[in-house]
């Protein structure tokens, strides 16, 4: 009894002095206290009407239209947000500050129509494998994690999916963001994944993967992850990413 008192006491105590000389500061508008503040966190705006990924057409919980999975890999896009000035600035900073804490934040405060949303994927099929985006080990160097696994982990707390590695960056490429054309981005992206050798053999006992991405812009990134779980034997690939742009 004694020894718990203590411990819970020097949790309390560590707890303070990190809240004392490295306060929360909200990513969005500077507000002390918190990561994400209430007044920003309403600023946030729903994605209200999911469309198809490849024709921009509306369609539900944004699975393609048949017509154009005919000649496409991704099996559906489902986004949560608008990628609005003040997201962008809460994820830019995010990928350089104390990203655990900041999920642990959204996970507190999402919505009820954000749930609604992921229990699609439960509706659909019980049989996914979350999939993150890979980082190159560069990045992953200078940032200590991966974005787009720290969102996989986020969104399991809704799914209830185990999260997969079958995908590694292959090569290095310039950073997307960079880069503001359309073809650009499509051709940096060109090669980028492949399937772990020692994962070859689970390919066949994972039949759905829900790719995980912070962000969809032009989709580059997304569609060659894609590209290669589906040439490797995947049957179905969805995407799931935070924000769309």
């Amino acid at each position: 009894m004694f020894i718990a008192v203590i411990t819970i006491i020097m949790i309390i105590t560590i707890m303070f002095l990190i809240d004392l000389f490295f306060p929360k500061f909200c990513l969005g508008c500077g507000y002390i206290g918190v990561y994400v503040c209430s007044s920003c966190f309403k600023k946030l705006e729903l994605i209200k009407q999911d469309t198809c990924f490849y024709c921009k057409k509306p369609s539900l919980f944004g699975l393609t239209h048949p017509n154009c999975s005919k000649t496409h890999n991704i099996d559906g896009l489902l986004t949560i947000y608008h990628y609005n000035p003040l997201l962008k600035k809460i994820i830019k900073n995010i990928k350089y500050r104390l990203a655990v804490q900041v999920w642990q934040e959204f996970y507190k405060i999402i919505e009820p129509q954000v749930i609604l949303k992921l229990g699609f994927y439960k509706r659909l099929s019980q049989d996914f494998v979350i999939q993150p985006i890979p980082l190159s080990k560069i990045k992953y160097n200078e940032r200590g994690f991966n974005q787009a696994s720290l969102i996989s982990t986020f969104f399991q707390k809704f799914l209830h999916y185990s999260i997969g590695d079958l995908l590694i960056r292959k090569k290095e490429i310039s950073a997307q963001a960079q880069i503001k054309n359309k073809k650009g981005r499509y051709f940096n992206v060109q090669g980028a994944f492949a399937i772990k050798p020692d994962r070859r053999g689970l390919i066949y006992q994972t039949p759905n993967i829900i790719v995980i991405d912070d962000v969809v812009t032009s989709g580059s990134t997304v569609k060659e992850a894609a590209r290669v779980l589906k040439k490797a034997g995947i049957k179905k690939v969805y995407v799931l990413a935070l924000a769309k742009g």
